[in-house]
């Protein structure tokens, strides 16, 4: 299949070559998505040279010589950390990150292992890596995830200015801090974006929680992304893995306050489309092509009339599971509903359909359901000038409904006119049309329908100012 990206990771992580966002279509009816596909390397090609790990070690030996540090005065309470990252304000999608590379705990060149015995990780990888996504670069241009300390202490080394749009493993250097804590160890927070870190001064404290950056792609990277080193002393050699399983060789404890899971199969992101999303070629910000507000009648660009796009962004897909997803009506009703069969496992990956969406003006809801959680985004329905309201709706009546045979269209109070009526079945397929013309504003018309497969079909009734879409059951 061809796919919306395709990661290589050079070190940890994912280099998108994002040619387009291509479809590929699922045996689920009517979907399209794929998962990310992407290469890890070794320590061959590393996001962080040994060149640069010494680099790093003399700067902060000689910070801590001219801001007067006592290396024998260490708090004896552990450094444990919170999370390194944080959605910014006015951030709404239900997750941001994917961990793309743990630790690598195999010191031995040519064979990995991660904390849980795995193999998240790529050889001589010293820290974990924590993806942005969906649309990375869009993330990142909009300062949508901050990079905050995961534990306080004072800053012993920063740098700043370095180009953050790097596609490819290469020499560069990163734009990073780097905290020392009580207890002497220290955390290093690399690939942030230029001109985002934080203007506290080299020997200043840091409060955990506080910002330090925004997420990027500086340095030897392939997209945005943290790389989160722990050490237990001020030199990179004494790293450690503060993940703590049963393949962790580095640590006898976690280091986290809270460790999270191994896996975290979650919706990250669930979202409605005027048209598909548009993914340029790695470094160009993506178009998510997304809106929250839909003027009926309404016609996406290579969509047909009245769908849009519904997207679902996954965090470890995992094979023998489902998404259940519906589109909600205002009052929660359900307008539509379907499903996803997980057939995969997949450290991310996104799934598409093109949906009929409500034409009764409304705030309406898109949510997915996976692994006991919910994700969901509200969307408008909305009318242009001279459209009338959800009122027009309850003017038509369908009886009987669920159908047999035939079922009986009746309007009251309705405006005179030419209406038009097209009969679809669930693909968007127009079964039948018909026109009427409507005076003395009342409408009395039968539908045959006894050549029809029971099931559910939707009748759309046109006019120029007033499109109104009702369900029909036929059964026998």
């Amino acid at each position: 299949m061809k796919k919306i990206y395709s990661f290589l990771i050079s070190l940890f992580f994912f280099v998108f070559l994002y040619s387009s966002f291509s479809q590929n279509i699922k045996t689920e009816l009517n979907v399209v998505g794929d998962e990310f596909s992407y290469e890890k390397y070794s320590s061959y090609n590393p996001e962080i040279t040994p060149q640069q790990y010494e680099t790093l070690d003399k700067r902060c030996a000689e910070n801590i010589r001219l801001l007067g540090l006592n290396e024998s005065k260490k708090s004896t309470t552990s450094t444990l950390f919170n999370w390194p990252l944080k959605a910014a304000t006015g951030f709404t999608d239900c997750s941001y990150y994917i961990v793309t590379a743990y630790v690598d705990e195999n010191t031995s060149s040519g064979a990995i292992n991660d904390y849980n015995c795995g193999t998240n990780t790529y050889d001589g990888h010293q820290g974990t890596d924590l993806c942005i996504w969906p649309f990375p670069f869009y993330k990142m241009d909009n300062n949508q995830v901050d990079v905050i300390a995961a534990a306080a202490g004072t800053i012993l080394d920063k740098a700043d200015g370095n180009f953050d749009r790097n596609c490819a493993s290469n020499s560069l250097t990163a734009n990073y801090v780097i905290i020392k804590h009580a207890d002497g160890s220290c955390a290093l927070y690399w690939h942030m974006k230029s001109g985002s870190v934080t203007t506290k001064a080299i020997g200043q404290p840091i409060s955990v929680g506080e910002y330090l950056g925004v997420v990027g792609s500086s340095g030897s990277s392939t997209g945005p992304h943290l790389h989160f080193e722990v050490w237990t002393g001020t030199t990179s050699s004494t790293y450690i893995d503060p993940y703590y399983g049963t393949c962790n060789t580095l640590t006898s404890h976690s280091w986290w306050a809270s460790q999270k899971t191994y896996t975290e199969p979650a919706i990250l992101k669930a979202s409605v489309h005027i048209t598909d999303a548009v993914i340029p070629h790695c470094d160009t910000t993506e178009t998510p092509n997304e809106s929250t507000s839909f003027q009926v009648p309404f016609q996406g660009p290579g969509l047909s009339p009245g769908y849009a796009k519904f997207y679902i962004f996954i965090r470890d897909e995992v094979s023998g599971t489902t998404v259940n997803l519906s589109i909600l009506n205002p009052g929660g009703s359900v307008f539509n509903s379907w499903s996803l069969n997980c057939n995969n496992n997949y450290n991310g990956s996104y799934w598409c359909w093109s949906k009929l969406l409500p034409t009764i003006p409304g705030t309406y809801t898109f949510q997915a359901i996976y692994n006991g959680t919910t994700c969901s985004q509200n969307f408008n329905i909305t009318t242009a000038a001279g459209i009338s309201t959800i009122t027009d709706a309850e003017k038509f009546q369908i009886s009987p409904n669920p159908a047999g045979n035939t079922f009986n269209i009746i309007g009251e109070g309705i405006e005179n006119g030419n209406y038009k009526f097209i009969l679809e079945n669930i693909f968007g397929q127009t079964i039948a049309a018909e026109d009427a013309d409507i005076e003395n504003n009342l409408l009395q018309k039968v539908f045959s329908v006894s050549e029809l497969s029971k099931g559910m079909y939707l009748l759309i009734i046109d006019t120029d100012k007033t499109r109104v879409v009702k369900k029909i059951i036929i059964q026998y």
